[in-house]
């Protein structure tokens, strides 16, 4: 299993996030206090990712991409969450992890995209 093309996946789910915007907590909006989790959290699970992938444990490997995955998917970043929906199926089916080679650049990639795609379609 490759990777995915990404190609045709836009970085962000504007609707999504017209949704999290309209959604109002305390003072601020629900996307707003997600995204600043969001930034912060994902240069930390992409470095927790990128010492794990070496020692080759699918279960622990499979819990940072698993959290990744989840937080894409709530953040409407579309692209982040087709690589790592790749990245579970791997890991939950104890494949080769070999397949998982390159994923932590792509993500990285990927995050700073989206952080900076999220910022120019909020301003």
């Amino acid at each position: 299993m490759a990777l995915p093309d990404l190609e045709n996946v836009e970085p962000l789910n504007k609707s999504h996030i017209r949704e999290l915007k309209e959604q109002v907590v305390g003072d601020g909006s629900l996307y707003n206090r997600l995204y600043s989790i969001f930034e912060s959290e994902g240069p930390e699970l992409l470095a927790e990712l990128r010492e794990l992938l070496p020692q080759g444990v699918h279960e622990d490997i499979h819990e940072v991409i698993h959290k990744m995955k989840g937080s894409s998917a709530a953040m409407g970043a579309d692209r982040i969450h087709a690589l790592t929906a790749e990245g579970v199926v791997v890991c939950r089916g104890e494949g080769d992890l070999s397949e998982l080679e390159g994923l932590a650049e792509r993500l990285e990639k990927e995050y700073a995209l989206y952080c900076r795609e999220a910022k120019r379609f909020l301003s």
